[in-house]
């Protein structure tokens, strides 16, 4: 039974200039999606994705005005003309920002609100609160102010709340992008959960191709405000075609698939990491020949996975005198006095290091880096950038050094154009106008923004507005340049594009740090990793170390990206751990299969 019914969909916003044109998002949607279904949307960032999903539960058009025509049906209603209020017992949101729906003093009463305002009785909502908590891992922080809490763990906050409401159709708009890999897994299982229990309808819009296959039973493309194609999770990211159309992320198994048969003849099509290992252990069996564990494969260096940060350090060739261009000495800081954020960090980062920074929510990251460019000083011990102690310095005088890019957007943007925000940095360092100008117009082209130069970004999508901050920071060029989450709320293509931009900047001789939770960004790009656990230095060393590290990785709530773990599981059969790429999987792959001959 279709408990969501859409019919050649079209919608447009109002303009945003007065005698400007209506701005076209819609263009024609055909969609249906029946009980206790997953379906993910996929797509570009712009496309409409997060258009639809406001139109299923009546915010668009009733809250946004705008121009809609065609049909929409959700739960037997018709989401243009039922009471948002009425259709919200029913239909339940999770925004792509959390801080945008979370307004009350403690967690627990904010995830008791919605029940509240649906008349639970006071047991009942009691039990939900705590059952909702427990699915996303915050059973601990009831009492705790929303506003001490870090990205992620508002993320897990807005989706307890929207769970305790125990909707029929549940909505999620980019909903664990901010999470830590192995939180990120728990709530989509739970998740996964209510569809086969209560037989609760989820529509999900994602770039995580990854998750996507995993939970998906259909995925719908959006390309151009239309639905390019709807299929099962392999045929949509097999399908190579829409995917040169379209552009979007697939899971990392899959692009090893295509590079296996590419090279080797052979014809996977797995999307999972349990499907791949299936379909490689049945096929080397077949074989049975493979090289003996003395003969396997090793691409890069085989430190012992025990290794510990410091012994790490004083193994690299003149490391302990490279003269750090960011250290820390003992340093702690305290939000409030019960609230340690970060506990005795001794950390020393060199010239020119491309570092991720990792762990799992709340674990002290983004405090960490925010000492880095003075908007945190310590509450004890000591920081220095360039030789100098952050005490003595002011914001202004270090974003000169140090670019900081927000993991939320909105904290970061204030001007009233593109082109003006992406000025204001640049004119503040003192650079002439004509330079100022280049750099504005390189930003803008860089990061496809050229058509929203003069569009006021407070009223950008999401996505767009993540770009306009990240490029409002590279124009200034910064020697070191610090992207707090810089792949969430952005397409694959856009991320491939930052990338591109962030490894010239690299190359070029700048410092990059990444604070992520993407583990596929951290071992295609990273050179260094550093993993936070509960405000201290878990591990620190080189990439393909520190995600070797499995018992480390587990204590911080992180999952390797799907190669490692596939390599991992295959290393009876001579795949050495250390496969992070699909370039090293198939290298090992291909030496084992010479091995057969």
């Amino acid at each position: 039974m279709s408990v969501v019914s859409i019919r050649n969909l079209h919608y447009a916003y109002d303009p945003l200039l007065p005698g400007g044109e209506p701005i076209s998002v819609l263009r024609g949607v055909d969609l249906d999606v029946e009980q206790g279904e997953f379906l993910s949307l996929m797509g570009p960032t712009g496309v409409g994705k997060t258009t639809l999903c406001m139109a299923l539960n009546g915010l668009v058009p009733q809250a946004t005005g705008g121009h809609i025509r065609g049909s929409v049906e959700v739960l037997g209603c018709d989401p243009r003309r039922t009471p948002v209020e009425e259709l919200a017992a029913r239909v339940g949101i999770v925004y792509q920002d959390p801080e945008s729906q979370l307004f009350c003093t403690t967690v627990q009463d904010e995830v008791a609100f919605g029940p509240e305002n649906l008349g639970v009785a006071a047991q009942e909502i009691k039990e939900r609160v705590e059952w909702a908590l427990n699915v996303v891992g915050m059973s601990s922080y009831g009492d705790r102010s929303p506003n001490q809490l870090s990205g992620g763990e508002k993320q897990r906050v807005a989706i307890a709340a929207s769970l305790a409401m125990m909707p029929e159709v549940l909505i999620l708009d980019e909903p664990a992008a901010s999470l830590d890999p192995v939180g990120r897994f728990q709530v989509f299982e739970a998740i996964e959960a209510l569809c086969q229990q209560r037989r609760v309808t989820i529509i999900m819009v994602s770039h995580d191709a990854e998750h996507v296959a995993q939970f998906s039973d259909r995925v719908a493309v959006m390309w151009e405000g239309r639905l390019a194609r709807v299929g099962t999770p392999s045929e949509i990211f097999f399908d190579r075609s829409l995917r040169d159309q379209v552009g979007f992320a697939i899971p990392q198994v899959s692009t090893l698939a295509m590079a296996l048969n590419s090279r080797y003849g052979t014809a996977y099509r797995f999307t999972r990491v349990d499907e791949a290992e299936e379909a490689l252990r049945r096929d080397i069996a077949e074989q049975q020949a493979f090289r003996k564990t003395s003969e396997v494969y090793s691409s890069g260096t085989a430190w012992p996975q025990s290794a510990s940060a410091n012994e790490w350090m004083h193994r690299q060739d003149g490391l302990e005198d490279f003269g750090s261009l960011i250290r820390t000495q003992d340093l702690w800081y305290e939000y409030d006095a019960t609230i340690p954020a970060l506990n005795g960090v001794d950390l020393s980062i060199p010239d020119n290091a491309y570092l991720a920074v990792v762990g799992q929510n709340g674990s002290g990251k983004t405090t960490l880096v925010k000492h880095f460019n003075g908007l945190l000083k310590p509450t004890r011990g000591e920081v220095w950038v360039y030789g100098r102690s952050t005490e003595s310095a002011t914001v202004g005088e270090l974003a000169h050094q140090v670019g900081y890019v927000f993991q939320n957007p909105d904290h970061q943007i204030f001007c009233a154009t593109t082109w003006e925000e992406i000025a204001f940095g640049p004119r503040n360092l003192g650079l002439a106008p004509e330079t100022v100008r280049a750099r504005v117009s390189e930003a803008l082209e860089t990061f496809s923004l050229t058509p929203y130069a003069e569009t006021p970004p407070a009223v950008l999508g999401y996505g767009l507005r993540r770009k306009v901050s990240i490029a409002a920071v590279y124009a200034m060029r910064p020697q070191i340049l610090i992207l707090d989450e810089p792949s969430i709320g952005l397409d694959w293509r856009s991320t491939q594009e930052l990338m591109a931009r962030v490894d010239e900047l690299h190359d070029q001789g700048h410092t990059i740090i990444l604070v992520t939770h993407d583990m596929r960004l951290v071992a295609e790009y990273t050179r260094q990793t550093l993993v936070m656990h509960e405000g201290g230095v878990l591990t620190y060393g080189p990439t393909e170390v520190v995600l070797c590290q499995t018992e480390q990785l587990k204590q911080a709530q992180i999952a390797p990206p799907q190669i490692a773990r596939l390599a991992g599981r295959l290393t009876d059969l001579g795949f050495n751990g250390q496969a992070l790429s699909v370039e090293g999987f198939c290298v090992a792959y291909g030496e084992l299969w010479e091995g057969k001959a």
